[in-house]
């Protein structure tokens, strides 16, 4: 890797010079150690996510004749609204996306004549960013807190299967579909028109349906939780050409990480999948890793690549449009740099000294050697650990499909066949996905800066080449998923069956907990597995300090989701099981657990 470093450094400052600056200004303090300005940017800036040309959502309507952009609909998905001073009609992370869509493909719609896709005078599109999904809101007794970076309580799956089921809703139903044209089209609304828009609109609603299809499973996320990768790589499959039915489930929903300390790590996903890379410059850190991880991220929700086909001899160099704002992904990444962990707030019980200091004592040996404390985290080091399942005592294996499903997932290569993936294997018709995605996003950010992604992606999504392999058909009654469980089981020294031991930094932010969401408190997680509730409401923002996570309570808005770990005969539904982290948490007293919870709160 050393004799990459002068490659890098030029490549970085010419990428610097090209941003031209950031686009976060600073000032007095806004809380978490950004300022106002950097809050919202992170709040409002587009990544490159398109979800739909922004004049359509807002002229989406309910069968009542209720918008379903408005707030009130929104709220009901657990998106956040927007600060009282910010200029915005639409929740935390909803961003206007405005770029020329020439090079475009599933974004480049037309619907009235003479429409420019050109660079300032294209239509603008609504897309998602990271606050969307980053961005954490609680009650205690009336007094609400903000937290950034925390994870939100959004329902992503009910978001996009209620809008899916609108904009077909909206294209049947003559009455509606004469009100919205009428409004999308407010002053050119002629008979020419109308068919260029119900064209334009069919497209959007077949590749809505499309991505529905690949990512469909039975398993309900709820509250707080998203098949983030699992959608991520079936977007590469669409981008590559793929069928529905070459797509794979989506069905190890997680939760979403808080990303307060994410740039001290260098393995980012709760298995580590992709990796923080990063040099100095001049009063930052420039994250080339962040930026293909964020990447991949865009893809996933609403981003778009154009993988073509490439010419022979391409090697490294290969080229793909995409819609991704890289230098604002550069930017964000930086602006997380500067976020801090939330304090346990002034306004909430206070923490008892007494329990706290037992509690750490507690930690430092039962905990510290995976949970690094404050004082054992080092400046310019790693503060995660990881674990891999090979490792683990069954007692400590929690649910394994988030991991497992990114090593087995394969799919058709389509004009990527022939490519060279990251790993330097050249890719034959079928392929890893996770390899396909590492591809994809290199591509995708080559054209926007070649030196940079050449010298420094090498890394991104780094799993070890793996040749295509035939499964078996399961036989009638058998586990579906016995192979792909024994494939990841039985890995050896694969770094991405694995999960992550982050620094628990504002940890008492974060529920629920384990990975996948499914453990409600800090008390529950250092219960025995077999003592923690199979079943409990997520979606309810009111606190419980004791427990230390959120009220188990329907809230009663329309946003509760009761989390089931086990189905009507006791079995465990898969992605949802809430066994595994023991440690020895089952030898612990009732005391042992309240002091640990009284430390922990105090991070």
């Amino acid at each position: 890797m050393s004799s990459l470093v002068p490659n890098r450094v030029p490549a970085a400052v010419a990428l610097v010079l090209l941003l031209g600056g950031c686009f976060s200004g600073r000032g007095p303090d806004a809380g978490q150690g950004w300022t106002a300005a950097q809050r919202e940017s992170w709040y409002f800036a587009t990544q490159g996510s398109r979800l739909m040309p922004a004049s359509w959502f807002r002229a989406l309507t309910l069968p009542d004749g209720s918008r379903f952009a408005d707030l009130g609909n929104l709220d009901r998905y657990g998106f956040l609204r927007p600060p009282a001073d910010a200029p915005r009609d639409l929740p935390i992370g909803f961003t206007q996306d405005r770029q020329s869509d020439d090079r475009l493909r599933v974004s480049k719609l037309r619907w009235y004549a003479g429409q420019s896709g050109a660079e300032g005078q294209a239509e603008p599109w609504v897309g998602i960013n990271c606050a969307a999904c980053h961005t954490a809101h609680l009650t205690l007794d009336g007094r609400s807190h903000v937290i950034d970076g925390g994870p939100a309580l959004i329902d992503f799956q009910g978001f996009v299967e209620d809008l899916d089921a609108v904009l077909a809703a909206t294209r049947s139903d003559p009455v509606r579909w004469d009100r919205f044209a009428a409004e999308v089209n407010d002053g050119r609304d002629t008979p020419a028109n109308r068919q260029l828009l119900d064209a334009a609109f069919g497209r959007l609603l077949a590749w809505q349906q499309q991505t529905a299809a690949m990512n469909d499973t039975p398993l309900r996320y709820g509250a707080g939780r998203l098949d983030a990768v699992g959608h991520i790589l079936n977007k590469v499959l669409m981008f590559s050409g793929a069928e529905a039915s070459d797509g794979n489930p989506s069905n190890a929903p997680v939760s979403f990480p808080f990303l307060w300390d994410i740039t001290r790590q260098e393995h980012v996903q709760w298995n580590g999948i992709a990796r923080n890379s990063r040099f100095a410059l001049p009063g930052d850190s420039f994250e080339y890793g962040a930026l293909g991880r964020n990447t991949g991220e865009v893809l996933g929700v609403f981003g778009e690549v154009v993988v073509t086909p490439q010419p022979p001899g391409a090697g490294d160099l290969i080229h793909y449009a995409s819609s991704v704002r890289a230098e604002n992904l550069v930017q964000m990444e930086l602006i997380l740099q500067d976020l801090k962990a939330p304090a346990w707030p002034d306004d909430f019980p206070a923490i008892d000294a007494t329990l706290r200091a037992q509690g750490e004592a507690l930690f430092a040996d039962r905990c510290a050697r995976c949970h690094l404390p404050p004082a054992a985290q080092q400046a310019g080091r790693p503060t995660e650990r990881m674990l891999p399942f090979s490792d683990a005592r069954p007692a400590d294996l929690t649910d394994i499909w988030m991991a497992c499903n990114a090593f087995v997932y394969q799919g058709p290569t389509g004009p990527m066949q022939g490519v060279r993936d990251n790993n330097g294997e050249v890719m034959d018709d079928t392929a890893p996905v996770a390899n396909m995605l590492a591809t994809a996003v290199r591509g995708a950010l080559i054209g926007q800066a070649p030196a940079l992604i050449r010298a420094g992606f090498q890394n991104f999504l780094g799993l070890r080449p793996r040749p295509s392999f035939e499964v078996a058909p399961p036989r009638p009654g058998a586990d579906p998923r016995a192979a792909d469980r024994q494939t990841c089981l039985e890995a050896e020294n694969e770094p991405t069956l694995a999960y992550k031991a982050r620094p628990l930094d504002g940890i008492w932010a974060t529920a629920p907990y384990l990975h996948n969401g499914s453990v409600a408190s800090l008390h529950e997680l250092l219960l025995p597995a077999d003592r923690r509730k199979t079943q409990f409401w997520v979606g309810n923002r009111e606190y419980d300090p004791v427990a230390v996570g959120y009220v188990d309570a329907d809230p009663g808005d329309g946003r509760g989701f009761l989390l089931r770990t086990r189905d009507a005969q006791g079995r465990v539904i898969e992605g949802n099981s809430n066994a595994g982290h023991d440690y020895g948490a089952g030898s612990l007293s009732d005391a042992d657990r309240r002091a640990l919870i009284e430390y922990m709160k105090s991070l």
